[in-house]
């Protein structure tokens, strides 16, 4: 680490609440000085930001970009080498569809420390709303996860369909309907599970829940603006809630 350099501490928050942070994680927002945090970030998290740390908003809402990464990079950096501790606040999991290498390769060129902690990944988050498994020990031992927006989904329809597991398209909720009549045409079998997860982890989770067919005939659209996973296969089948579109308030209402 250069001389008078600080540190850089990556943080996952998984969904972005409190109660999903990793202790790892909330004694470094604790000792930062600054934090620069995403959209997915809720209030019960920024909550501990201590007063000392200035706090930076560089998360995205409807497609707007408070940051761009090289700007984030950029603070980081500059940061760092005003000897300050900076945490960079992620929700999920920094290794998983979040920029950490690039924000690795330039930390490390310019010898800054950096530690990574990990969150509570959405993909967990999702299978927790489903109350299922991602896995089954007699029939499904792998899972492939991938970006729902990948340019490489068609070239890889075929074997995603003859795959022997559990598929997960980040960020696949705007095109769940695309994505289901992609492993149809490969021949995924209609009758396959099949589970849309809005705001994994969060109060407000959605889940739309029925088979590879009923995606691919636009029964099963998403209904908020929040981050989904699709997730496709047989694991999830056997113990996840089959409430089609059943908010948590809904689940709660039912119980009254």
């Amino acid at each position: 680490m250069k001389t008078g350099a600080g540190k850089v501490t990556i943080a996952g928050a998984g969904p972005g609440q409190l109660d999903h942070l990793t202790i790892a994680a909330l004694r470094a927002i604790h000792e930062a000085d600054v934090i620069l945090y995403d959209a997915l970030i809720e209030d019960s998290i920024i909550a501990e930001f201590p007063l000392k740390a200035e706090s930076i908003f560089v998360g995205k809402r409807c497609g707007n970009h408070a940051y761009t990464q090289t700007m984030i990079i950029a603070a980081m950096i500059t940061h760092a080498m005003q000897g300050k501790h900076v945490v960079r606040l992620k929700g999920g999991d920094p290794a998983i569809f979040a920029h950490l290498t690039s924000e690795l390769e330039a930390l490390r060129a310019l010898q800054i420390e950096v530690t990574v902690l990990p969150g509570v990944t959405a993909m967990l988050s999702a299978a927790a709303a489903l109350k299922a498994p991602l896995t089954s020990r007699k029939t499904n031992r792998h899972i492939w996860v991938t970006d729902g927006h990948s340019p490489d989904l068609a070239k890889h329809a075929s074997a995603m369909a003859e795959f022997p597991g559990t598929l997960v398209f980040y960020m696949g909720a705007e095109r769940a309907n695309e994505i289901a009549k992609l492993l149809s045409s490969a021949g995924l079998s209609a009758g396959t599970t099949a589970a849309l997860v809005e705001n994994a982890g969060k109060a407000d989770a959605v889940i739309a829940f029925d088979t590879i067919a009923a995606f691919e005939r636009g029964e099963c659209a998403r209904k908020t603006s929040g981050p989904g996973l699709f997730i496709v296969g047989s694991a999830i089948a056997g113990e996840a809630e089959k409430d089609t579109f059943a908010t948590a308030q809904d689940a709660a209402t039912a119980q009254l």
